[in-house]
């Protein structure tokens, strides 16, 4: 191979590099939020974010996506097991929790402790500040309309 051939294949690979992180950067549905956000905020989201990957398989954020588990959509304030189009588990319904900071970490320290007889599938997040940043991401984005540019 030339050296001409050589400089076009390595600006070639160059160029579909860079295509694909600006690509990656637009399709990032947290974008408006982390824009919003301060560095240090910013990078606690992302460890927030990092946590929340094993909510993803029985759980949604868009409220559109049935799953397993209920939409974390419109979670900060609402009543346990009233998640609209979930039935959940007669425990969950009786315990009388409204979602909020406390409530959630106690929940997701130790779900079956926290409300036995409740489905959910997961034995729990005991690293305090794994759990501190994964309520973090979760205040900013289960807001309802905050992934799609509105203010977080």
């Amino acid at each position: 191979m030339t050296r001409r051939a050589m400089r076009i294949r390595r600006v070639r690979s160059g160029v579909l590099a860079l295509l694909l992180l600006v690509c990656a950067g637009c399709s990032d549905p947290d974008r408006a939020i982390l824009a919003s956000l301060d560095e240090p905020s910013a990078a606690r989201f992302r460890r927030g974010r990092d946590a929340a990957g094993p909510c993803w398989v029985c759980h949604d954020l868009a409220g559109t996506v049935k799953k397993v588990g209920p939409s974390l959509l419109g979670l900060y304030g609402r009543p346990a097991g009233r998640a609209p189009d979930y039935n959940a588990s007669p425990a969950i319904r009786a315990s009388g929790i409204v979602w909020d900071d406390a409530t959630l970490a106690a929940f997701l320290t130790d779900p079956a402790g926290s409300v036995p007889g409740n489905r959910m599938v997961y034995p729990g997040l005991r690293d305090a500040a794994a759990l501190a940043d994964l309520l973090f991401y979760l205040r900013h984005v289960t807001r309802p309309g905050a992934r799609d540019g509105v203010a977080p």
